[in-house]
């Protein structure tokens, strides 16, 4: 009987933990400031929500925390890919949300200008918060910093 109870408690935190390992963030889809971006921050968080949603998707390929899901626990992977869809449809409605705000500014129909000094244009700026996540990613810095780093590098959009 104990046995049993050992087993199962232990299926349980398995569980959690497949899942808990492969859950891919959910972008907030719309955000009250969204209205007030300038043309090239739009653009930014298009990109962003490129990423997200790019992210998401890697989640429901062949990765070493999906194998294990299957080989032990397979409900995990029924959780991961449900996690999965809900922050790829989060990613397209906040795109679809931010495109409309580009639109509605007629943000195509501005000529870009070369970068002020110390300023980024928003492919530069997507590649500089690419290259943050990679740090988080490699442990090598905390979610914290990088969100003050990622907020330094949007209020330096031009």
């Amino acid at each position: 009987m104990k046995l049993k109870s050992v087993a199962v408690v232990t299926a349980l935190a398995s569980m959690n933990l497949l899942q808990g390992c492969a859950s891919p963030h959910v972008v907030q889809a719309v955000q009250i400031e969204d209205a007030q971006y300038s043309c090239n921050r739009l653009t930014f968080e298009i990109s962003e929500a490129d990423r997200f949603r790019a992210e998401a998707q890697a989640e429901k390929g062949v990765t070493g925390t999906n194998v294990a899901a299957v080989l032990f626990f397979w409900p995990a992977m029924i959780g991961t890919y449900a996690n999965a869809n809900e922050a790829i449809a989060a990613a397209d409605t906040r795109k679809v949300s931010l495109l409309s705000y580009y639109n509605q500014k007629k943000c195509a129909d501005q000529t870009q200008q070369a970068a002020p000094a110390g300023r980024l244009s928003a492919s530069a700026a997507s590649t500089e918060v690419k290259k943050l996540k990679a740090q988080v990613d490699d442990r090598k810095l905390s979610d914290a910093d990088f969100t003050k780093k990622r907020q330094d590098i949007i209020d330096r959009l031009y």
